[in-house]
């Protein structure tokens, strides 16, 4: 049973206003079933997106507005401090004044909270949700000082030895030393698995993250701008990690790798001197030139291995929907060659970024091997003839070189993941750029009232260029009318639904939903009032039960099977071996297109909206089926429910009084459904 407390927290307090966000109707249902206890308003305010509660026993002026939590579990909220020391408070359903509050009574500052979930770019997304792991990186850097430090110690244990031990045969010390070096690469390898470890913490939460962002970004983009290649999106929405992996090589590289590199080299000049530095120098510049020499034509390639992996994922699914034409028509043959050739394509591309990796990075190598014969010659020649060095010294000069170039040997490898992450980026750019619902509008409207009336005002709507699908200078749709539309294949019916449904924007003009411009309200709201039907039923992976309640929230057991029973649905309800729990496969192939629809008018049934759009309910029904649906239709819709209906079967007319006869150029006729029927009868008096 519902709250009332919780339902005017949740529906009209100034929570709604302070917040901005209209919850959910399955949200709302979670947090009805709750107690009024810490825990539940804190679930409240993380609800709302705003701060999580900092509870105090006084109130303060300056952090107005609070929520107060009396003693026995209801709230107020405290947005003013009057004149005479009072405070403004509303409490359940009335503004009231307060001197003062009851023994007991917490506190807690309500403020919005930063959000990070909701990015207008995929570069602010990548940058917000990488700096959320900063502390990881900082651990992960850490711990990388501390293996490039302990790594100093193979370097001066073989100088000690060399310089020490042997020519005074100290075999103590050679022990000591020995066990220290043991120690300093045994702490290594362990800093080394924790550094691993951190840096997998770190890739998974950023993983999820991005995977949560650009999801939910998918499941926010507006019908009209939904890119029609599904395989290119695919990929396209699955190349984050290619960012992800860059930004942790990077950093790590950056803040870690290179500077290290630096470090080293200062230890080589600091025991061999100047001389031997300079040369160390001298191949480092080389090998950073030979590292990049590539880094054009790598980026140029990775685009066009990008845009091939892409094709041959879009053909992939093409042919996983298309198998029943492709069989029957006998092209498989042209599909293959299709394959054939955007994989060859990809390949040969993923190769030349090989080679020209692996070249870069044998050049790299060939000039540190280069590098290491130089610093042994010279400075061998420097020991023999000098006492600058000593043996020991050079030693550790050449282990130390070998740490210097090693990071070097790493940028070709850095430029192919950067050119991967360039190409990825884009990609996750163009998703991000396309509108949304409720496109540049943070605060979408939730009436709690409304009229079910449709005004269209000048609208065009084209799905390309200069080729409009929908002309209409004006259009009113009273509430409580049942509407037909019928008209020729092409002439915009079913999109003209889609317009009405909030699921496309015109180009031009606007659709208003009782005097609000439909794009102005939630999309939550239009999915609980407006009930849409396609011509195409698409079901979901799971059983019967999870797509009748698909959206829809607290139905119980006993209201699917009525509706079941309604709808006819039932019979196949019962014929399957495992009732509603029945398993449906992706796509829904193993129920036919009649009981496709009967299941999402059951959902519709069950969802009992306001307005009904109905875009040819019952094409793939059998005449005993569409006469049921007729009777139920009939029986269901209240006289306040506004029917809009698109068909071309003369016997759905009987649920309509009015009827519309769109052409592509417009509306041609609009009248009672008699009277317009009379008009366009052909001779043998079918509806054209």
């Amino acid at each position: 049973m519902n709250n009332p407390q919780i339902q005017w927290l949740l529906e009209e307090s100034m929570l709604v206003k302070i917040s901005g966000h209209h919850l959910p109707q399955h949200t709302k249902a979670v947090l009805q079933e709750q107690t009024l206890s810490k825990a539940f308003y804190k679930k409240l305010l993380e609800t709302f997106g705003l701060e999580a509660p900092l509870w105090q026993k006084e109130l303060s002026s300056s952090m107005l507005p609070m929520l107060a939590f009396l003693p026995g579990g209801e709230a107020e909220i405290v947005f003013a401090q009057e004149s005479n020391n009072h405070w403004s408070v509303e409490s359940f359903h009335v503004i009231d004044s307060r001197e003062k509050f009851p023994d007991g009574t917490l506190f807690t500052p309500l403020k919005l909270r930063k959000q990070t979930g909701k990015f207008s770019t995929a570069k602010e997304m990548f940058k917000n949700v990488a700096y959320q792991q900063k502390s990881f990186l900082i651990y992960a850097a850490i711990a990388s000082l501390t293996i490039n430090l302990l790594a100093l110690g193979t370097s001066f244990y073989s100088m000690q030895v060399y310089d020490r031990v042997i020519p005074t045969q100290g075999i103590s010390t050679l022990i000591a030393l020995s066990i220290g070096v043991f120690i300093a690469i045994f702490l290594e390898m362990m800093v080394k698995i924790s550094r691993s470890s951190i840096l997998d913490h770190a890739s998974k939460n950023m993983d999820i993250a991005y995977s949560h962002v650009i999801f939910q970004r998918l499941l926010k983009i507006r019908l009209d701008s939904m890119p029609r290649s599904i395989g290119t999106l695919s990929g396209q929405l699955q190349s984050y990690n290619a960012v992800r992996t860059f930004i942790s090589s990077a950093a790590m590289y950056v803040l870690i790798d290179f500077p290290f590199s630096l470090l080293f080299l200062a230890g080589i000049m600091l025991v061999g001197g100047m001389k031997l530095g300079i040369i160390v120098i001298a191949f480092m510049v080389v090998s950073i030139l030979v590292g990049s020499m590539f880094r054009h034509k790598i980026d140029q390639l990775s685009i066009t291995s990008s845009k091939a992996s892409h094709k041959k994922l879009g053909l992939l699914v093409e042919t996983v929907e298309g198998a029943e034409s492709i069989k029957a028509t006998g092209s498989g043959w042209s599909a293959l060659n299709r394959w054939n050739a955007l994989t060859k394509d990809s390949i040969d591309d993923d190769i030349a970024i090989r080679h020209y990796s692996e070249l870069s990075g044998y050049l790299s190598a060939f000039f540190q091997q280069l590098s290491y014969i130089a610093l042994v010659a010279i400075g061998a020649y420097t020991v023999s003839t000098t006492n600058e060095l000593t043996m020991g010294g050079l030693i550790a000069i050449t282990i130390l070189s070998g740490r210097v170039l090693s990071p070097i040997s790493m940028i070709p490898n850095l430029f192919v993941q950067w050119g991967r992450a360039k190409i990825s980026a884009k990609d996750l750019e163009n998703i991000f750029s396309l509108r949304s619902d409720n496109h540049q509008i943070d605060h979408p409207l939730s009436p709690t009232i409304f009229t079910p009336s449709y005004v269209l005002n000048n609208i065009k709507f084209e799905y390309q260029e200069n080729t409009p699908t929908v002309v209409l200078n004006s259009l009113i749709i009273n509430a409580g009318e049942k509407v037909g539309i019928v008209g020729v294949i092409g002439s915009g019916k079913s999109t003209l639904l889609k317009l009405l449904a909030g699921l496309y924007a015109p180009n031009e003009g606007k659709v208003f939903l009782d005097g609000l411009d439909l794009q102005h309200l939630s999309r939550e709201w239009l999915v609980k009032n407006i009930g849409y039907l396609p011509q195409s039923t698409k079901l979901f992976s799971g059983t019967i039960r999870d797509n009748l309640v698909l959206g829809v929230v607290g139905v119980s057991d006993e209201q699917i099977t009525e509706a079941c029973k309604k709808t006819g649905l039932m019979q196949l309800v019962s014929s399957l071996p495992h009732g509603l729990d029945s398993i449906i496969p992706e796509s829904g192939e193993s129920v036919s297109g009649g009981q496709k629809q009967l299941i999402a008018l059951t959902r519709m049934v069950l969802a009992q909206p306001t307005i009904w759009l109905l875009d040819e309910p019952t094409a793939s029904m059998d005449e005993g089926s569409e006469k049921r649906l007729i009777e139920l239709l009939l029986t269901l819709m209240r006289p306040t429910d506004t029917l809009i209906l698109v068909t071309h079967k003369p016997s759905l007319l009987r649920l309509v009084g009015r009827l519309i006869v769109m052409t592509p150029q417009g509306i041609a006729i609009d009248g009672p459904r008699d009277a317009v029927l009379q008009k366009i009868s052909t001779p043998q008096g079918t509806p054209s």
